[in-house]
């Protein structure tokens, strides 16, 4: 029987022994039944469009934060703090987490947005650099969690730099594409993602990701490099 979708993940099914794959794959297929979707989806193609759905529902949180420019000094903290969860989101599928969470997920996530991928990531790899110096991969999971815990923390002091969010989002886009063109090449990222403690909670991740995905009205389909630069936090 001919396959209809217009792009699917590698495999089918995941080729390592999960208990629960079964009911989960069931759920996947519900969530796509609910917005419509192709029916010749993968149930891991749709896990993987959810979790794209996801990290696409926080950059918009990310840009409503950063909408009123002269709120930033409130509210650029609090912005970053929600952009870091994409990348703890996106660590924990390369990963395969079935936990509820490491720091070895976040790490990843950011690690991710440095080509070419190493196996261990490394906190002393510089991500981006603005005008105020380098940030190092440990330095910007240190800010994720000072800006989340309330800026509590009293060592070591963060300030406020405006342009980090302006850098590091075009590495966020290179780096899904990145992710979503090795989900149709790589096993292993195939089996991490279905192991990946990711519940098929609501149904309006995937339909975010299949709206985002349609032709436009000039019968083109968008990279999702260029849907996740859409956004404008410079």
């Amino acid at each position: 029987m001919k396959n209809n979708a217009p792009v699917n993940v590698k495999l089918e099914k995941p080729t390592i022994e999960l208990t629960k794959w079964e009911k989960q794959a069931f759920e996947w297929k519900e969530l796509n039944n609910k917005v419509d979707g192709n029916p010749d989806f993968f149930p891991l193609t749709i896990k993987a469009a959810y979790v794209m759905g996801i990290i696409h529902d926080i950059c918009d949180s990310v840009s409503i934060l950063l909408s009123n420019r002269q709120k930033w000094a409130v509210t650029y903290m609090p912005a970053y703090g929600v952009f870091a969860s994409s990348l703890d989101i996106l660590g924990r599928c390369i990963l395969g987490n079935e936990g509820s969470g490491e720091s070895k997920d976040i790490v990843t996530g950011f690690r991710w947005l440095i080509p070419p991928i190493y196996s261990f990531p490394k906190g002393s790899d510089v991500l981006l650099e603005t005008s105020s110096g380098p940030y190092t991969i440990g330095r910007l999971v240190g800010l994720r969690h000072y800006s989340l815990h309330g800026q509590a923390t009293p060592k070591p002091p963060y300030m406020l730099d405006y342009e980090i969010l302006g850098k590091i989002k075009p590495l966020l886009a290179d780096g899904l594409e990145r992710y979503w063109g090795e989900l149709q090449n790589s096993d292993d990222l195939c089996n991490n993602l279905a192991k990946a403690n990711i519940i098929p909670f609501r149904d309006s991740p995937v339909l975010t990701s299949w709206v985002l995905f349609e032709k436009d009205g000039d019968g083109r389909y968008h990279s999702v490099e260029d849907i996740f630069n859409r956004f404008n936090w410079s």
